[in-house]
Protein backbone atom coordinates (compact mmCIF):
# COMPACT_ATOMS: atom_id res chain seq x y z
CA UNK A 1 0.00 0.00 0.00
CA UNK A 2 1.38 3.54 -0.51
CA UNK A 3 2.22 5.94 2.08
CA UNK A 4 -0.78 7.96 0.19
CA UNK A 5 -3.53 5.14 0.68
CA UNK A 6 -2.19 4.53 4.05
CA UNK A 7 -2.53 8.39 4.86
CA UNK A 8 -6.49 8.35 3.74
CA UNK A 9 -7.27 4.90 5.39
CA UNK A 10 -5.86 6.08 8.41
CA UNK A 11 -7.91 9.37 8.07
CA UNK A 12 -11.39 7.81 7.22
CA UNK A 13 -10.76 5.07 9.85
CA UNK A 14 -9.97 7.93 12.49
CA UNK A 15 -13.26 9.44 10.98
CA UNK A 16 -15.21 6.90 11.84
CA UNK A 17 -14.34 7.03 14.87
CA UNK A 18 -14.95 10.63 15.69
CA UNK A 19 -18.12 10.15 14.53
CA UNK A 20 -19.24 7.91 16.59
CA UNK A 21 -17.56 9.75 19.56
CA UNK A 22 -19.76 12.82 18.78
CA UNK A 23 -22.98 10.25 18.37
CA UNK A 24 -22.44 8.52 22.09
CA UNK A 25 -21.53 11.96 23.46
CA UNK A 26 -24.18 13.83 22.30
CA UNK A 27 -26.20 10.93 23.97
CA UNK A 28 -24.43 10.97 27.50
CA UNK A 29 -24.50 14.68 27.47
CA UNK A 30 -28.30 15.13 27.12
CA UNK A 31 -29.04 12.36 29.82
CA UNK A 32 -26.79 13.90 32.14
CA UNK A 33 -27.56 17.53 31.30
CA UNK A 34 -31.15 17.26 30.47
CA UNK A 35 -34.07 17.97 32.30
CA UNK A 36 -35.53 14.97 33.91
CA UNK A 37 -39.15 14.02 33.36
CA UNK A 38 -40.82 10.98 34.58
CA UNK A 39 -44.09 9.46 32.38
CA UNK A 40 -46.77 7.13 32.96
CA UNK A 41 -46.31 4.31 29.99
CA UNK A 42 -48.18 1.46 29.22
CA UNK A 43 -45.92 -1.30 27.38
CA UNK A 44 -45.95 -4.01 25.01
CA UNK A 45 -43.88 -6.65 24.71
CA UNK A 46 -42.65 -7.65 21.34
CA UNK A 47 -39.54 -10.00 20.29
CA UNK A 48 -37.12 -9.28 17.49
CA UNK A 49 -34.92 -11.60 15.93
CA UNK A 50 -32.83 -9.26 14.84
CA UNK A 51 -32.67 -7.04 18.08
CA UNK A 52 -33.40 -9.02 20.66
CA UNK A 53 -36.30 -8.62 23.41
CA UNK A 54 -37.16 -5.05 23.75
CA UNK A 55 -40.47 -3.44 25.07
CA UNK A 56 -42.94 -1.13 23.14
CA UNK A 57 -43.59 1.77 25.69
CA UNK A 58 -46.82 4.08 24.49
CA UNK A 59 -47.09 6.95 26.73
CA UNK A 60 -49.82 9.05 27.86
CA UNK A 61 -48.12 12.12 26.15
CA UNK A 62 -48.71 10.21 22.56
CA UNK A 63 -52.39 10.77 22.46
CA UNK A 64 -52.80 14.52 22.30
CA UNK A 65 -56.38 15.93 22.61
CA UNK A 66 -57.43 18.25 19.31
CA UNK A 67 -58.12 20.98 22.14
CA UNK A 68 -54.48 21.74 23.47
CA UNK A 69 -53.02 22.48 19.73
CA UNK A 70 -51.89 26.17 20.12
CA UNK A 71 -50.61 26.27 16.49
CA UNK A 72 -51.62 27.53 13.50
CA UNK A 73 -54.18 25.90 11.80
CA UNK A 74 -54.99 22.64 12.84
CA UNK A 75 -56.29 21.00 9.94
CA UNK A 76 -53.34 21.42 7.97
CA UNK A 77 -51.28 19.22 10.70
CA UNK A 78 -50.38 15.09 8.62
CA UNK A 79 -48.40 12.69 9.84
CA UNK A 80 -44.42 12.84 9.74
CA UNK A 81 -45.34 16.95 11.05
CA UNK A 82 -42.66 18.12 13.38
CA UNK A 83 -44.35 19.29 16.98
CA UNK A 84 -43.49 20.48 19.83
CA UNK A 85 -45.07 19.71 23.11
CA UNK A 86 -45.15 21.66 26.26
CA UNK A 87 -44.84 19.34 29.58
CA UNK A 88 -45.47 20.38 33.19
CA UNK A 89 -45.89 18.61 36.40
CA UNK A 90 -48.84 19.25 38.09
CA UNK A 91 -48.43 20.02 42.29
CA UNK A 92 -48.78 16.68 44.12
CA UNK A 93 -48.74 14.74 41.06
CA UNK A 94 -45.79 12.18 40.01
CA UNK A 95 -46.13 12.62 36.24
CA UNK A 96 -45.53 14.79 33.90
CA UNK A 97 -48.55 15.45 31.82
CA UNK A 98 -48.76 17.32 27.90
CA UNK A 99 -50.39 20.82 28.69
CA UNK A 100 -50.19 22.00 25.02
CA UNK A 101 -48.84 20.83 21.53
CA UNK A 102 -47.80 23.34 18.60
CA UNK A 103 -45.61 23.35 15.17
CA UNK A 104 -44.26 26.68 16.32
CA UNK A 105 -41.09 25.79 19.36
CA UNK A 106 -40.68 29.61 20.34
CA UNK A 107 -44.34 30.28 21.21
CA UNK A 108 -44.43 27.13 23.37
CA UNK A 109 -40.78 28.12 24.67
CA UNK A 110 -41.75 31.39 25.93
CA UNK A 111 -44.76 29.65 28.48
CA UNK A 112 -43.18 26.21 29.05
CA UNK A 113 -39.97 24.99 30.51
CA UNK A 114 -39.75 21.72 29.06
CA UNK A 115 -40.51 21.13 25.39
CA UNK A 116 -40.58 17.56 24.29
CA UNK A 117 -39.85 17.38 20.17
CA UNK A 118 -42.10 14.69 18.65
CA UNK A 119 -43.61 13.55 14.76
CA UNK A 120 -47.03 13.36 13.99
CA UNK A 121 -47.91 9.88 13.59
CA UNK A 122 -52.09 10.11 12.82
CA UNK A 123 -54.46 12.59 13.14
CA UNK A 124 -58.00 11.08 13.49
CA UNK A 125 -59.78 11.56 16.54
CA UNK A 126 -56.57 12.73 18.45
CA UNK A 127 -53.57 13.41 17.51
CA UNK A 128 -50.66 10.34 17.98
CA UNK A 129 -47.35 11.17 18.39
CA UNK A 130 -43.91 9.04 18.09
CA UNK A 131 -40.90 10.76 20.18
CA UNK A 132 -37.96 8.30 19.38
CA UNK A 133 -37.99 6.87 22.53
CA UNK A 134 -40.95 4.18 22.39
CA UNK A 135 -38.31 0.84 22.57
CA UNK A 136 -36.71 -0.16 25.41
CA UNK A 137 -34.02 -2.82 24.92
CA UNK A 138 -33.81 -5.69 27.71
CA UNK A 139 -31.87 -8.73 27.95
CA UNK A 140 -32.83 -11.56 26.64
CA UNK A 141 -35.98 -12.91 28.31
CA UNK A 142 -36.25 -9.82 30.29
CA UNK A 143 -38.94 -9.08 27.92
CA UNK A 144 -41.86 -11.26 29.08
CA UNK A 145 -41.19 -10.40 32.99
CA UNK A 146 -41.83 -6.86 32.33
CA UNK A 147 -44.86 -7.60 30.31
CA UNK A 148 -46.01 -9.49 33.24
CA UNK A 149 -45.77 -6.59 35.57
CA UNK A 150 -47.55 -3.58 32.89
CA UNK A 151 -49.80 -2.47 35.94
CA UNK A 152 -47.36 0.08 37.08
CA UNK A 153 -44.47 0.94 34.18
CA UNK A 154 -42.80 4.33 34.04
CA UNK A 155 -40.18 5.47 33.03
CA UNK A 156 -37.74 8.27 33.20
CA UNK A 157 -36.38 10.82 30.39
CA UNK A 158 -34.08 13.66 30.01
CA UNK A 159 -35.22 16.27 27.88
CA UNK A 160 -32.83 19.19 25.90
CA UNK A 161 -33.41 22.72 25.45
CA UNK A 162 -34.11 22.23 21.45
CA UNK A 163 -36.57 19.10 22.50
CA UNK A 164 -35.03 15.63 21.65
CA UNK A 165 -35.13 13.01 24.18
CA UNK A 166 -33.46 10.22 25.71
CA UNK A 167 -34.99 7.75 28.24
CA UNK A 168 -32.98 7.08 30.94
CA UNK A 169 -33.99 4.71 33.60
CA UNK A 170 -37.46 2.23 33.52
CA UNK A 171 -39.59 1.63 36.69
CA UNK A 172 -42.05 -0.88 37.90
CA UNK A 173 -44.06 0.15 40.74
CA UNK A 174 -41.94 2.93 41.48
CA UNK A 175 -38.63 0.81 41.68
CA UNK A 176 -35.92 1.01 38.83
CA UNK A 177 -35.50 -2.04 36.88
CA UNK A 178 -31.92 -3.16 36.62
CA UNK A 179 -30.67 -5.98 34.93
CA UNK A 180 -27.47 -7.44 35.85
Amino acid sequence: MKSFQKAAFITIVIMQIAVLGVMIGNRVCLLDTGVKVLLKCEPVDPRSLISGDYVILNYEISSLAKDIYTGPNLNNLKPNDTVYVALEKLINKKYWVAKSFSTDYDTLRKSYPVIMRGTIKDTYSTIRIHYGIENYFVPQNQGLKIEQKMDDISVEISVSDTGESALSRLFISDREVTFY
